[in-house]
């Protein structure tokens, strides 16, 4: 009602200004002009919301955005114009007042035509921006609660209680066969947990502090299984000060000593890749696993669930997340955008 109450204000004006300026046209036919080019234009608006909603201007350069509006606009116009003087030519058949009228008003048509494309393309504009800004504010408040309320579950998903038990019993059996060892392994999981615990304070972590703090945890649990566990790593030096979501990893290390090697009895191998290109940071993370002994289903645990909605309260769609099981191999590739990285320099 609001949009058809504009429009009709629109033409209504527009009537009144063209007849008062006027004297050889009858109200009538000025009225109808007015109406016809406004019922078109604005069919043709509600059609722009769709160039502007989902092609992504924001991604692309202003002069780019600049040529594609003005030739949308142009294309727009001409075509308004055209659908236009064919209806008017035929209502207005043998009036050549009429007609005199329709070919001397197509100048200042074709202004009229760019300002209302221009009035409808910001307007459209504004009301994306704003929702957009309500649907961040939203996802921040929604953020924000997670990390007040869930402080205590966040603490106690990164510090796995099994993980600290089977720790602590660890140490306890190595205390009288290997006190060196058992002191080290106490150390690895002191710094470990403080590193854990500082993470809440924190939205992101550097790669470098991440894998590092992922060998501490990793250099624990071979200590319980011994030779059944391997650990590789494959990272671009120039990855390592790029930031991720802090302990974000941690979940995918966890899965694959938990369905990996725990309920293997072969040796299970872990491997890291990390790597980098001008859009995204690639990281890769694969664990040997039994087809027979585990059943791996793609994205349905809990801690890869968890990655997810991380990953699209974080960086919305452009983040990727695919997890897939084959050929007894388990692998995870996560999708992080470059520019969220600030220390990228690519």
């Amino acid at each position: 009602m609001l949009y058809a109450g504009i429009w009709a204000l629109v033409v209504i004006l527009q009537s009144v200004v063209v007849y008062l300026s006027t004297t050889d046209l009858s109200l009538g036919y000025i009225f109808a002009d007015s109406l016809i080019f406004g019922l078109i234009f604005s069919f043709i608006v509600t059609l722009l919301w769709y160039p502007v909603r989902f092609n992504q201007w924001e991604r692309r350069t202003w002069h780019f955005n600049l040529v594609a509006h003005f030739s949308l606009a142009c294309m727009v116009v001409f075509c308004w114009l055209l659908t236009g003087f064919v209806i008017c030519f035929i209502i207005g058949w043998g009036n050549s007042y009429y007609y005199r009228f329709l070919t001397l008003s197509l100048s200042w048509k074709v202004l009229e035509g760019i300002l209302f494309y221009t009035v409808a393309v910001l307007v459209y504009y504004l009301y994306v921006y704003v929702e957009q800004l309500k649907e961040k504010a939203a996802n921040e408040l929604y953020l924000n609660k997670l990390l007040k309320d869930g402080e205590l579950n966040l603490l106690k998903s990164q510090i796995n209680p099994h993980f600290l038990f089977n720790s602590m019993n660890s140490v306890n059996s190595l205390i009288n066969k290997n006190p060196e060892q058992a002191q080290k392994m106490l150390v690895a999981l002191s710094d470990y947990m403080r590193y854990a615990v500082l993470s809440t304070k924190r939205e992101y972590s550097d790669i470098a502090g991440e894998m590092e703090n992922i060998a501490r945890y990793l250099s624990i649990e071979q200590l319980r299984f011994g030779d059944k566990l391997l650990y590789e790593t494959d990272i671009d030096p120039s990855c390592h000060n790029m930031e991720i979501p802090a302990m974000l990893l941690q979940p995918l290390f966890e899965n694959a000593i938990k369905h990996g090697v725990y309920e293997s009895l072969e040796t299970v191998c872990i491997v890291v890749r990390i790597n980098k290109d001008r859009q995204h940071l690639n990281i890769e993370i694969s664990n040997d696993f039994d087809e027979e002994g585990v059943s791996q289903k793609k994205g349905s645990g809990t801690g890869l669930q968890n990655i997810r909605d991380r990953l699209r309260l974080l960086y919305g769609i452009s983040a990727v997340m695919q997890a897939k099981g084959e050929n007894g191999v388990f692998t995870v590739v996560l999708k992080i955008p470059v520019k969220h990285n600030q220390s990228f320099t690519g």
